[in-house]
C-alpha cells in the first residue's frame, strides 16, 4: 500500500479541509499566550467586539447540543456528512479532486477510512483507535462531542466584529491553538491572520463559517462550512469485517495530533 503517499499528499489535503472544517483548533486556555510566537489572549478592544465574542463563541457551542449536518465546499475540497455528539457517530465524505475521495466513519471510538480514486490504496475500510488520533487529529470528527470542532475553533478568534443581525467578520490566528503543528509553522506569519466570516441563524447556532485561506496559498481560495438539519437522526453502520483491515501504524501517526 502506498502509505507514504497518503502520509504527505493525501494527508496535506486533509490538513487543508481542516483549515475550513475546524480551524485546526486545539482545546486549550484561551487566556494562555501561544507558541511560536503566536499571540496572547489579549482584551477586545471595545464592549462591542466583546459582546460579539461572545455571541460567536455560544452559537459554536449550540453545535455540541445536537446533531448536525455539514457541508464544505472550497476550490480544493469539497465534503459533506452528519454528526451526532450525543451518540459519538459520523460520517464524513470528502473529495479531493485528483487525490481521490475520503470517506471516514466514527463509531464511539472506532474511527473508519475509506480511501477511492488513489493509486495504491487499500479496497477495504481502515480502522483505527480514535482515541489514538488525540483531539486535534486530522480525523478526530468530534473532539470532545464537538461537531467538527467548531466550538474549538472561535479559540483561534483574535478580532471579530458584528457586522449585521447574525452576521460577523474577524481574523483567525491558527498559532494561537496549534503552535507545534509542523504544517502550521510552515505557514509562518500568513497563520496569524486568516480573515472569516460567520452567520448565525435566529436560534442562536452557528451555520456558516467561511475562511479566506487563500491568504495561506492562493490556490485554496475561500473554504465555506455551512451547518444544518439539526436534531435530525444520524444513522452509520459499522463496515463489515471482511470489508475491514487495520490501518498501518505511519498512516495513524500522520493522521494524529
Amino acid at each position: 500500500m502506498n502509505t507514504r503517499r497518503l502520509a504527505t499528499t493525501g494527508v496535506a489535503l486533509v490538513a487543508a479541509l481542516a483549515l475550513g472544517l475546524t480551524g485546526c483548533a486545539a482545546e486549550r486556555d484561551t487566556d494562555a499566550p501561544g507558541g511560536n510566537g503566536g499571540t496572547t489572549g489579549a482584551a477586545p478592544a471595545s464592549s462591542a467586539s466583546s459582546d460579539a465574542r461572545a455571541e460567536l463563541t455560544a452559537a459554536a457551542q449550540k453545535l455540541s447540543q445536537q446533531s448536525v449536518k455539514m457541508q464544505l465546499k472550497s476550490s480544493v475540497v469539497n465534503g459533506s456528512g452528519a454528526m451526532d455528539p450525543a451518540t459519538k457517530t459520523g460520517d464524513m465524505t470528502m473529495k479531493m479532486g485528483a487525490e481521490g475521495t475520503f470517506r471516514i466513519l466514527m463509531l464511539g471510538n472506532d474511527a473508519y477510512l475509506k480511501i477511492t480514486g488513489m493509486e495504491g490504496m487499500p479496497k477495504k475500510w481502515m480502522h483505527m483507535d480514535a482515541t489514538k488520533l488525540g483531539k486535534s487529529g486530522q480525523l478526530n470528527l468530534m473532539p470532545d462531542g464537538d461537531p467538527g470542532g467548531a466550538k474549538q475553533m472561535t479559540q483561534s478568534v483574535v478580532d471579530v466584529e458584528k457586522t449585521g443581525p447574525g452576521s460577523y467578520s474577524g481574523i483567525l490566528d491558527y498559532t494561537r491553538t496549534k503552535a507545534e503543528d509542523k504544517s502550521i509553522q510552515a505557514l509562518g506569519d500568513k497563520a496569524k491572520a486568516v480573515p472569516f466570516t460567520a452567520r448565525v441563524d435566529d436560534q442562536g447556532r452557528l451555520v456558516e463559517f467561511a475562511i479566506d485561506t487563500q491568504v495561506l496559498h492562493e490556490s485554496l481560495g475561500t473554504m465555506i462550512t455551512t451547518y444544518s438539519d439539526f436534531g435530525a437522526p444520524v444513522t452509520v453502520q459499522k463496515p463489515p469485517a471482511s470489508d475491514t483491515q487495520e490501518a498501518p501504524q505511519e498512516l495513524i501517526e500522520s493522521l494524529g495530533s
